[in-house]
């Protein structure tokens, strides 16, 4: 007589489990992946309109402004010249009478005698002193321990100590760390009950003025010169926005040093095509993104961005310099529009850029509820995480129902697997 077939419960139970819960892993699955692509490009379109924000605020001051200038100077071995945002077109005679200096002086030693063991060394800085005391220092101190104390001293105001060394001599040199004639230094020793304080009193009295402490002097204009002074070498609030670094002296019978300042037309058109390119980057990346064209927070800052760049900006469109939108809102600018525009009137166009109701406030203002870290966009991340936790919890409920059920399953089939058993058993012994 044939045995009844057998079967495995583990293998159907499982079987089993897999088709009742297939139905509802699928969907969850779904709305996982849902929340996980706009999580993504949520996350992904704040740090674009982050990154575009600090573009625009860079092109409206600094360094980096979409208006850039020019300078240039026709002795670059007496003055070198930069030129930002607010300079002003124009030309400037300067004559460079003095440099500013560091005061610096030196004193001489035997490198081979010993340094006193006692006795407070003492420097003034344009009345701020400090003070070291010999006997603080090492046994056995030598110049080198001194120059170190100095350097490191808690007072210090902005004083340096150097050894140089000629021949014979070892030079201890001070030097002010800034320069101007303010920044003048004063030495002096009080000796101790150490005969050899007198190697420094005496170097002291000997001491050479290396540099004087000195200011700047520089003449504007040609014939009705203006003067000024400075304690630095680099001038830059003389001509407002322009940097001036003064390099060399110059002789009596040297001539003035023109300074041009001009527009930088190649360089704006670059940064206003870097504007442009950055501004259809985040456009497009919206377009381009399913989860981000079925968003309406998402459409809603698209149609914001072209809402920013319409209407008038000192009185006229940004279509007559030159910027302009196809059909598909991609921005491009006419580079012969935008010349003749800031030909005629480049102060008009600098407002309209960058002025204070300029088109790039405009839309950093427009940005700024979205990128912020506890903005718009910050809030629907929130919403979307705690969509996809709520998924997550659904899919651990799921889980356990579907071991239960398992189980379930297991156990009827196992019993299914024992009468099985039972009933070949009893047929047998007929």
């Amino acid at each position: 007589m044939s045995s009844f077939l057998t079967i495995d419960p583990q293998y159907l139970a499982s079987q089993y489990t897999q088709i009742e819960r297939a139905g509802k892993d699928k969907v969850l699955a779904n709305k996982a992946n849902q929340f996980t692509g706009q999580l993504n490009a949520i996350r992904k379109l704040q740090t674009a309109l982050k990154d575009f924000s600090t573009q625009l605020k860079d092109f409206r001051s600094g360094d980096n402004s979409m208006l850039a200038n020019t300078a240039t100077s026709s002795s670059e071995s007496t003055l070198s010249v930069k030129a930002g945002a607010k300079a002003v077109a124009g030309s400037y005679e300067i004559f460079v009478e003095q440099l500013a200096q560091n005061h610096q002086l030196a004193m001489s030693f035997d490198p081979n005698a010993t340094l006193a063991t006692d006795g407070e060394f003492s420097i003034d800085l344009a009345g701020s002193s400090f003070s070291v005391d010999l006997a603080s220092l090492p046994a056995g101190a030598t110049l080198t321990d001194l120059t170190a104390a100095i350097n490191n001293h808690v007072d210090n105001p902005g004083v340096k100590a150097t050894l140089m060394r000629s021949g014979t001599e070892t030079f201890l040199v001070i030097s002010s760390e800034e320069s101007g004639e303010a920044n003048q230094l004063t030495l002096d020793f009080t000796p101790g009950a150490d005969a050899a304080g007198a190697d420094i009193t005496a170097a002291l009295a000997a001491r050479q003025e290396l540099t004087k402490a000195q200011d700047a002097k520089v003449r504007f204009g040609s014939d009705a010169a203006i003067s000024v002074t400075s304690a630095s070498n680099t001038l830059t609030d003389v001509i407002e926005g322009v940097s001036i670094d003064l390099l060399r002296a110059q002789a009596g019978t040297d001539g003035p040093v023109r300074v041009t300042i001009g527009q930088d037309e190649q360089a704006i058109k670059d940064n206003l095509q870097q504007f442009i390119s950055s501004y259809n980057s985040v456009v497009s990346g919206i377009s381009k993104d399913d989860s981000l064209k079925r968003d309406s927070m998402a459409r809603s800052i698209q149609n914001q961005f072209r809402a920013a760049l319409q209407g008038t900006f000192e009185g006229s469109s940004l279509y007559s310099i030159g910027i302009e939108f196809d059909r598909n809102g991609v921005l491009s600018i006419n580079a012969s529009r935008f010349e003749q525009a800031l030909a005629a009137d480049p102060a008009k166009l600098e407002a309209m850029l960058t002025g204070e109701d300029g088109m790039l406030a405009k839309l950093e203002n427009t940005i700024e509820p979205y990128s912020k870290n506890f903005g718009l966009l910050t809030d629907k991340q929130k919403t979307l995480q705690a969509s996809l936790d709520l998924i997550t919890d659904q899919k651990k409920r799921h889980d356990y129902s579907m071991e239960l059920a398992f189980r379930r399953y297991l156990g009827q089939f196992t019993q299914m697997q024992v009468t099985i058993a039972q009933l070949e058993s009893s047929l047998g012994q007929f």
